[in-house]
């Protein structure tokens, strides 16, 4: 009975206690501004959406905004809405101000971070990439953005079509946190900074410097250096944000020789030597998972009854980025082999073709020709 007793009021304290975890909330506050296009209702009711989205990203501590990568934010509600309830609550609005073409909304609300980031995981951009190099050199850690290895690898991920998140000018990130993860690998940091991003990936790592030897140095047999050796070293990470749960993708580290008649030249041709392997290495990575990430989506065009409107729109679909291939299923049915997030194709039907999106989900788009 006593058992039974320590059991029963073993089960009450855990309950509870998950119950208060749950309930745990940040306030927050947002701001939220929409153009007055078709009523002030309308605009009203974007604006306060905006606002949610901007709450959400200041209680999160986010390093992109979800605005710079969505516009239809009334879409984005009802995707959201329909996989995850309850990341904000008690939203009361404080402020809202008419400008006449347009209106701008202020909220205060709680948010919920466990529900918050699963939301914002299901926005996740597969082709984009956050990263990051820190440099530690002579006792010191800093960030050099225009170093070889770092342009070298941001320009080929461009050219790959890539988009890539530069967190070297986010104010909150520390230096040392990333230093003392790779480090120690103790990789909850790193993990952080990922997902408070929209990025599917994370690249960050180290570089380091070993003088070999120095100019005038003696080398053996009596000979003198007469130039400086250094060998650079790259400590890389490639994370991947799987709906919210983060894994490795790849890691390693790479080094290579330089020379110089200083030792901050024997450095930068170290890196310059470093930065070809580098990008290679981490470019053959993200392309071997990119080819087997895509999304198969059957795309209904409504009010289509001709072959040759049916042509055309298919023309249209195929220069859309990210889009691999279109498959015509008959008069105002195609499928849609597609690279990215579903969300982000129904965002560029409506803001590149300007069709309007009347359903949608992950597996199935119903758009109007307006």
């Amino acid at each position: 009975m006593r058992y039974i007793l320590v059991l029963f009021c073993t089960f009450i304290t855990f309950s509870f206690a998950k119950a208060t975890e749950i309930s745990k909330c940040i306030p927050a506050t947002g701001v939220g501004e929409a153009m007055i296009t078709k009523g002030y209702p309308s605009a009203k009711s974007e604006a306060i959406m905006r606002a949610k989205w901007d709450a959400i990203e200041k209680a999160l501590g986010t390093d992109i905004q979800v605005k710079d990568i969505v516009e239809n934010f009334k879409l984005l509600d009802e995707v959201i809405l329909k996989d995850i309830k309850g990341f904000i609550k008690d939203v009361k609005i404080v402020k809202e101000e008419n400008f006449g073409n347009f209106i701008r909304v202020y909220i205060k609300t709680c948010v919920y971070p466990k529900e918050a980031e699963k939301t914002l995981a299901l926005l996740t951009k597969e082709t984009a990439i956050s990263m990051l190099f820190v440099v530690e050199d002579n006792g010191q850690i800093y960030i050099d953005e225009i170093n070889p290895l770092t342009t070298s690898l941001t320009k080929e991920l461009l050219d790959q079509g890539f988009q890539i998140y530069d967190l070297s000018k986010s104010r909150k990130i520390s230096l040392k946190s990333i230093k003392s993860s790779i480090d120690s690998r103790n990789f909850s940091y790193l993990e952080n900074i990922l997902k408070k991003s929209l990025s599917k990936a994370l690249v960050i790592g180290k570089v380091s410097f070993t003088i070999l030897s120095k100019s005038g140095q003696s080398i053996g047999y009596g000979i003198k250096s007469s130039l400086y050796s250094v060998r650079a070293y790259a400590n890389y990470y490639i994370f991947i944000n799987n709906k919210g749960y983060v894994k490795i993708l790849a890691s390693g580290i790479v080094s290579s020789k330089g020379f110089g008649l200083t030792e901050e030249e024997a450095k930068q041709k170290a890196l310059l030597r470093l930065s070809e392997q580098l990008t290679n290495e981490i470019v053959y990575n993200l392309n071997k998972y990119m080819l087997f990430k895509h999304n198969v989506i059957t795309l209904i065009v409504e009010d289509v009854y001709s072959v040759s409107e049916n042509f055309e729109i298919k023309e249209k679909l195929q220069k859309l980025p990210w889009v691999k291939s279109v498959v015509d299923l008959g008069v105002g049915k195609f499928k849609v082999e597609y690279l990215e997030n579903p969300v982000y194709l129904a965002n560029a039907l409506e803001n590149n073709l300007n069709y309007k999106v009347k359903e949608f989900s992950p597996t199935k788009i119903v758009i109007e020709l307006n």
